[in-house]
């Protein structure tokens, strides 16, 4: 059962936020329901939901601005984020990804398509699967499995579930090219279809808390990513 995982839907249609929180509580979860994003942001920080699903088209403020808004407040800055877009162009997609969305489903969606995407979004927050203990280190990052955080020279870093899961797996990998592909595996599950992409933006997203030490990210081009030491970082 799901009875301990919250679950708050925004949407500005009445309708579609009804028979998407039916479907969620068939499976066990508890809801809370908003209809646009200035009560999406007051639910969120009273209720702190264990996962938003976030229309990006509402009145203002939209969902992009609700999602930019959960992520920079500290008390719900770590809640996963699916974003439902009614458009289906790669940019428009990409833009809830931009400011810290875990996940994206085209609008209309089958509310079993997205139950499922919700569970696979919250095994996702358990332990990954890297074969390599319960604390893995390369150079100043260090993620820790259990309590799913990641410290880079001893501070926590923010990031979100997909970030977490692609620096815990490069991390375990260090060394070694992993493929946007084999990433898109390891940080979503397998069945989730994801342009290439989605990787690039959690990426660059990545980097950018990494401060100083990005470069131990490296691009290989046509492939994917590979994590290096920091002292070889420039290499």
């Amino acid at each position: 059962m799901n009875t301990a995982r919250t679950v708050l839907v925004v949407d500005d249609e009445p309708d579609l936020t009804d028979l998407l929180a039916y479907n969620l509580k068939r499976e066990g979860y508890t809801t809370v329901e908003a209809h646009n994003g200035r009560d999406a942001i007051q639910l969120a920080l009273a209720h702190k939901p264990d996962l938003v699903i976030l229309d990006i088209m509402m009145p203002a403020p939209d969902g992009i601005e609700v999602a930019r808004q959960i992520r920079a407040n500290p008390e719900i800055s770590e809640t996963p984020i699916i974003m439902l877009t009614a458009k289906s162009g790669e940019n428009d997609q990409l833009a809830g990804l931009t400011v810290g969305a875990d996940d994206y489903i085209t609008k209309p969606c089958s509310p079993r398509l997205l139950v499922a995407r919700v569970a696979a979004l919250f095994r996702r927050m358990q332990v990954p699967d890297t074969n390599a203990g319960n604390s893995i280190v390369a150079g100043p990052i260090e993620i820790d499995l259990d309590t799913h955080e990641a410290r880079l020279d001893g501070e926590l870093i923010a990031l979100t579930v997909t970030e977490f899961r692609i620096l815990a797996a490069l991390v375990a990998q260090r060394t070694k090219v992993l493929s946007r592909s084999s990433l898109i595996t390891r940080a979503m599950g397998p069945g989730v279809t994801v342009t290439e992409r989605t990787i690039d933006v959690h990426v660059t997203s990545i980097r950018k808390k990494l401060g100083e030490h990005s470069p131990m990210l490296k691009t290989v081009r046509g492939v994917g990513y590979r994590l290096v030491e920091a002292e070889n970082s420039h290499a």
